[in-house]
């Protein structure tokens, strides 16, 4: 009889708390992992500070301040994983290598505003002064230039395939996930699936 843990490496489910850490593995690309954290840290804190802005509520411009530090920290992390996803990338000359250079060229154009923005933030946050609409304006650059380097990163993977294509194994069946039958028992048929 095969070990638990056998069963759960190669496709068997996952039952217990335990069986999180046998499949457990970081094979996923961590540049789309820490692209997602610049994203939404990066349009909370725009959305925070215009919420301070309009409603007048303080506590929304200390949210503001405080997600666009994170952002800016964790961007680092988007950055250098991006250019080891780069480095494993076989990519010919074509359409998918245009979008490849722009979304390169956009990343540190975009951290570079996003450390400006930080460093004009924080110079209010000292001072207790109120968010201006010059800086919603500006933050609002950032993030529409995010915006575009974003579509082209999804571009990349989504359209071309870059960093998925024979990375990830074939999810597993209901038919095979289902339990062997015991001796003298008969096996699920597929309508007990409601498949046809």
């Amino acid at each position: 009889m095969p070990r638990k843990a056998d069963v759960v490496r190669e496709g068997g489910p996952v039952t217990e708390l335990r069986d999180v850490g046998r499949v457990a593995r970081l094979h996923a690309p961590l540049h789309a992992i820490f692209a997602h954290f610049t994203i939404g840290l990066t349009t909370s804190s725009l959305a925070f500070d215009a919420g301070s802005v309009v409603l007048g509520i303080e506590s929304l411009a200390a949210a503001g301040w405080w997600t666009l530090a994170a952002a800016c920290a964790l961007t680092v992390l988007t950055l250098g994983s991006g250019v080891s996803s780069r480095l494993r990338l076989p990519m010919e000359e074509g359409e998918a290598r245009s979008f490849l250079r722009t979304h390169m060229a956009l990343g540190p154009a975009f951290y570079g505003l996003l450390l400006a923005t930080t460093v004009w933030r924080a110079s209010l946050w000292e001072r207790s002064a109120r968010v201006s609409i010059a800086y919603l304006a500006a933050m609002g650059a950032v993030v529409l230039l995010m915006t575009v380097q974003g579509y082209l990163g999804g571009e990349l993977v989504y359209r071309y395939g870059a960093e998925v294509r024979g990375r990830y194994r074939r999810l597993p069946s209901a038919r095979e996930l289902q339990p062997r039958p015991k001796s003298g028992q008969r096996r699920a048929t597929d309508e007990t699936w409601g498949t046809t």
